[in-house]
């Protein structure tokens, strides 16, 4: 009984990391492609921004407007 508890358990594990694996892998294609497109016209972040910490975190805040 206790050995197909952790069975099921480790399987349990095993998905909820694969899925947590996809969705890290989708955000950073998506931060990756918001690095690299250029931004819309009329805006220029650098300047605003010169004296702002220059995370990922930080950067996608600024870009989503948060």
């Amino acid at each position: 009984m206790t050995r197909d508890i952790n069975i099921k358990i480790d399987k349990l594990k095993d998905m909820a990391i694969g899925r947590c694996r996809e969705r890290i892998e989708l955000a950073a294609s998506k931060a990756k492609e918001l690095m690299n497109n250029p931004l819309p016209e009329g805006k220029d972040e650098r300047r605003r921004y010169n004296n702002q910490p220059s995370g990922m975190t930080s950067f996608l805040k600024r870009r989503h407007g948060l």
